[in-house]
């Protein structure tokens, strides 16, 4: 049991001194306190000297070797045991070069033969002792400072994965709330066209996966006069739904004295100056295109709020551009609009459409304008036909997986009888989150065939041991196994060269060893290592996993310690450049390892 020492806390250096010869220990006194201030006891033998070093602790010990109680070797281990920190330092008057090393073995610090003469031997001695005291000291300190750091890192990154633990949460509750906003603003959306006189229209909209602010509406105001308008707030999410929305509620159709249909100036100045007092705060706005049919003389006012061009489509195929007649609304309250009338002949039509249509003819193909009316097709006999054709990007970017992030909307007003056809298309699906990267989990199950694993997130040294005892069970009774990584973002060094072993393993055995899904991330990883035979069992076809995968148990700590080793050195086996970054890694793992009981990987390679 280690006694407990109370040494010092003035800062000066302690020295005891042990020796039966009373003049001598006095000399030595009295020469050392030339070196430092030091504060100097002494004892007369071993037995003394236990009970000094039991009561408080020295930086160093000056002891004879041979003394009538006890030797200085055996004093000296004693005190390794029970009172273990000073320096120590061997004197005797008989030394031989064995007994030198037989002390240098045991722990001392330097052995000097008496006579002391000349005596400065014993001050270089001691300085040198108390030096290395001082430099044991600083390194006791700094690794309790990092301990403590260590302490105080490994609390934050707690609380780290505790915020964004909750932020994920929040952030699912948050997506599927806006799923649902975009489920009810699409039910905001007219669901059936009023009957028109002379007239039809066709509308095809397609939600992103984000909230949007695109809207539209048509209006029978009598049997003479028909309001259209399309709106666009700024941005995504239910900022600019409920801006919509807002836009909508705000709307002067009717002068309130006359209960006539106002002219679209004054009902895009009226709604303007009405959105502007609503919203104070910077950054909102909406553009908007506004059109007063009158289906009696086939002639439609139009006036437009920094909307998109609205294109006219003429008899013949000509189309004629319509640009907006006024600035954004909820920008400045005193704007003013101008408004332009034209006539339909029968058979023409007007395009309405949002911003959300240039995505799908992007600016590098010329004018998106122009891009939009080159892609309509004027040769149909339908409205419906002749809008089809704009929604075709649409559907390629969702075949490739990358839907796009804003709202499409189209709205075609043809000037000729016909059955108004309105295409909302479906609500997009909740899209699922991407996997947690801030963690990994590993999922087995089997079929009659093979053993299937799947890694979810981002792989870690941690799980790699359960990884390769999972694998390394079915490879050693003949099955086959599948590792689908199509989940996977990221692998670290250790779970990539567990991987390498269990695929050498795998050709050993003739056991096929399948990676599927891999993703261009962790492809990357393999051949930036090198791993060419673990891209030779990259397979493309992907196969399915089975309905039942249960997760995979955790490993023991020195299991997953010295799985960490033999990763390292398989990586470091395939090049120059991975022994050059992992060689120093292997060689600290060996070191610690070399002691265990049973040392080695517990992988077989």
């Amino acid at each position: 049991m280690t006694t407990s020492h109370e040494p010092r806390g003035d800062g000066v250096p302690s020295i005891l001194i042990v020796d039966d010869d009373e003049e001598l220990r006095e000399f030595l006194v009295r020469t050392l306190q030339t070196v430092v201030p030091l504060d100097i006891e002494q004892a007369g033998g071993a037995g003394e000297a236990r009970a000094i070093l039991s009561r408080r602790a020295f930086d160093v010990v000056i002891t004879d070797l041979s003394m009538p109680d006890e030797g200085g070797l055996t004093l000296m281990q004693w005190s390794h045991e029970h009172c273990p920190g000073p320096s120590w330092i061997m004197l005797t008057g008989y030394g031989t070069l064995d007994t030198a090393v037989e002390a240098l073995q045991l722990g001392a610090f330097d052995f000097l033969s008496k006579p002391i003469h000349p005596i400065e031997p014993l001050r270089n001695a001691v300085r040198n002792a108390l030096a290395h005291q001082c430099l044991l000291a600083e390194r006791d300190r700094l690794n309790v400072e990092l301990q403590d750091n260590n302490d105080r890192l490994r609390s934050h990154v707690e609380q780290l994965d505790e915020a964004c633990r909750l932020l994920r949460e929040q952030a699912g509750i948050i997506r599927a709330d806006l799923h649902r906003a975009g489920i009810i603003q699409q039910a905001l959306l007219p669901q059936k066209a009023p009957l028109l006189v002379g007239f039809h229209v066709d509308s095809l909209y397609r939600p992103s996966p984000t909230v949007g602010g695109d809207l539209y509406d048509v209006l029978r105001i009598d049997d003479r006069y028909v309001v259209l308008f399309i709106a666009d707030a700024a941005g995504h999410g239910l900022s600019a739904a409920m801006l919509a929305v807002l836009f909508r509620n705000r709307l002067p159709i009717f002068d309130p004295e006359t209960n006539d249909p106002r002219d679209p100036c004054v009902v895009l100045r009226d709604v303007n100056r009405s959105l502007c007092e609503a919203l104070p705060a910077p950054g909102l706005f909406l553009t908007a295109a506004y059109c007063l049919l009158d289906t009696r003389r086939r002639k439609a006012t139009l006036a437009s709020a920094g909307h998109p061009p609205l294109l006219w489509v003429r008899r013949g195929g000509r189309i004629e551009r319509i640009n907006h007649t006024g600035p954004a609304l909820g920008l400045s309250p005193d704007a003013d609009f101008a408004q332009q009338c034209i006539e339909f002949e029968p058979g023409e039509g007007m395009l309405f459409y949002s911003d959300g249509l240039y995505e799908q003819f992007p600016s590098a193909m010329g004018s998106s304008t122009e891009a939009i009316a080159e892609a309509l097709d004027l040769e149909t006999e339908t409205g419906r036909g002749t809008i089809e054709p704009l929604l075709a990007p649409f559907h390629g970017a969702q075949q490739n997986g990358s839907p796009p992030q804003d709202d499409v909307m189209v709205v075609l007003l043809t000037a000729e009888p016909g059955v108004s056809v309105l295409d909302h298309g479906a609500p997009m699906p909740l899209l699922k989150p991407r996997a947690d990267v801030s963690g990994i989990e590993i999922l087995v199950g089997a079929d009659p065939r093979r053993t299937n694993l799947s890694i979810h997130g981002r792989g870690h040294w941690s799980h790699s041991a359960a990884f390769h005892a999972e694998c390394s069970t079915a490879i050693e009774a003949g099955r086959d196994v599948m590792v689908d990584l199509s989940l996977c973002c990221l692998l670290d060094s250790t779970f990539l060269g567990t991987i390498h072993l269990l695929c050498d393993s795998a050709d050993r055995s003739d056991v096929e060893f399948r990676l599927q899904g891999v993703t261009p991330e962790v492809e990357a990883l393999f051949q930036e290592l090198g791993m060419e035979n673990v891209m030779e069992h990259i397979v493309p076809p992907m196969l399915p996993l089975p309905a039942t995968m249960l997760p995979v148990g955790a490993t023991e700590p020195h299991q997953s310690a010295r799985a960490l080793l033999c990763a390292h050195e398989a990586l470091t086996a395939l090049s120059d450049r991975n022994r050059q970054e992992f060689d120093p890694l292997v060689r600290q793992l060996r070191q610690e390892f070399a002691a265990l009981p049973e040392a080695g990987c517990g992988i077989r390679r």
